[in-house]
This record gives structure tokens, C-alpha cells and sequence, in this order.
């Protein structure tokens, strides 16, 4: 499937791509999300990156994941 045939909403998405970080176990996990649900996006790195990193999913670390979002734009199919 290309990433076209995702049939997102276009726009602008946040993302989360581990594969930009280091990490023992080379990660490649993205995760995105539509600008507007921010707040479930850094929710959801910080649960990966406590139960697949190690990290304790507190408020240091979603400041730390906060400062990491990337930013998508998803064009009109």
C-alpha cells in the first residue's frame, strides 16, 4: 500500500518518528496524527517509549516528546 492509499485528511499532521532517535533496538516506529489531537500523539509516544524504551511515562518526558514532533503535510488525493 502507498502511503497515498492511507486516505488521511489532508492537511497538517504531527509525527513522532523514533527511527530520528537513538536507540538500542534501531526503532522505526512513526506515529502521526492530525495537528488538532496533539495531546493523543505525545500519549501515545510516551507510552511506546516506556514500554518499548524504558523511559518512566511522566511529565518530563512528554515535555521532552513535545519538543520532538515533526510536522506533515498531507496533500489532497
Amino acid at each position: 500500500m502507498a502511503f497515498e492509499e492511507l486516505n488521511l485528511s489532508p492537511g497538517t499532521w504531527l509525527a513522532m518518528n523514533c527511527a530520528s532517535l537513538p536507540s538500542e533496538n534501531n526503532c522505526q516506529l512513526l506515529i502521526a496524527a492530525p495537528e488538532d489531537q496533539k495531546e493523543d500523539l505525545i500519549d501515545a509516544a510516551a507510552e511506546h517509549a516506556a514500554a518499548k524504551h524504558g523511559h518512566t511515562n511522566d511529565e518530563k518526558l512528554h515535555a521532552s516528546l513535545a519538543g520532538l514532533i515533526e510536522t506533515l503535510q498531507v496533500q489532497p488525493v
